[in-house]
């Protein structure tokens, strides 16, 4: 088994930048009756494909981001987030503007108020500089990570280079681009996202893991002559934000896949991290030192 620290993982998809506003609201409006915030503090994370990123980083693994921006102060921020974790940068500039998910967060139950985005047309970004940028590293990936939001990175070309290089490759998908995952080793679809998917039946990876909330998560198991079915009980915790698990569970598996983990036994500590950020605030990842427990009790 590999040890952390050797590994590297490649994650290529939709970057966003989070911004949070966190305030108090004690009154209405006299202008219009709305609640007035009193802002209390501002602070921004890496959102979108930066998340799996930022939660791959946290358990000491190496990782690099392939992605687009715009050249705007949006787009410096995220550079300096992935700078601040350690991430290695292979972003272009390719986008019309970088995506921003604002949220308006009433601090005293931690209650999102109003969530304002600022994003591209989704149109295709041009692939050709994404895969330039990634040759250009030469590096030995232990696996590719594809966190798509349908925001234009992943294309056609760009999927078909990534499975060239024949490492494995882990796709968190979006069903619209579902002829785009041809041949993937895994994908982690949530439940509502893989029903479609499944009827329509063009996907055909070793593996799906299908997240479903409460009720836990589903291993499928194409790799074998006969499709089997693992069920995994959800952990029994109090929810307090469910925004990131998806990509939580996604980076786990690639790290736990890299170590070399069983899909079974990976899908098990990627269901206990997802439980782990599900109880706290915000866009958040799983602590090192939790993650190392989580592991440790579950190789």
């Amino acid at each position: 088994m590999k040890k952390i620290e050797d590994i590297r993982i490649l994650v290529v998809g939709d970057i966003m930048l989070d911004k949070y506003v966190v305030g108090e609201v004690k009154r209405i409006s006299q202008e219009a009756p709305v609640p007035i915030v009193k802002v209390l503090d501002e602070y921004y994370t890496l959102g979108g494909c930066g998340n799996v990123v930022r939660n791959i980083a946290e358990t000491g693994a190496k990782v690099d981001c392939s992605a687009s921006i715009s050249n705007d102060m949006h787009g410096v921020k995220i550079t300096a987030l992935l700078d601040q974790i350690g991430a290695g940068n292979l972003l272009v500039k390719g986008s019309e503007v970088t995506i921003v998910k604002e949220r308006i967060i009433a601090d005293q139950r931690k209650v999102q108020m109003i969530r304002i985005d600022k994003e591209t047309t989704g149109e295709e970004i041009e692939p050709v500089p994404l895969i330039e940028e990634i040759e250009a590293r030469n590096k030995k990936y232990d696996i590719i990570v594809v966190s798509d939001y349908a925001k234009g990175v992943i294309t056609w070309e760009l999927m078909a280079y990534l499975y060239k290089l024949d490492i494995p490759v882990i796709v968190d998908p979006k069903p619209q681009n579902d002829h785009l995952y041809n041949r993937p080793y895994m994908i982690t679809p949530n439940k509502k996202e893989w029903t479609p998917m499944e009827i329509e039946d063009r996907v055909r990876p070793e593996y799906v893991l299908v997240t479903e909330g409460k009720e836990g998560m589903t291993l499928i198991d194409y790799h074998s002559s006969i499709i089997g079915r693992t069920k995994i009980e959800a952990e029994p915790v109090e929810v307090y934000n469910v925004s990131g698990a998806g990509d939580t569970v996604t980076a786990m598996m690639a790290v736990c896949l890299s170590i070399g983990l069983t899909p079974r036994k990976s899908a098990v500590v990627a269901n206990k991290c997802a439980a782990y950020v599900v109880t706290q605030t915000g866009t958040s990842t799983v602590p090192k030192e939790i993650f190392t427990s989580i592991l440790n009790k579950n190789k």
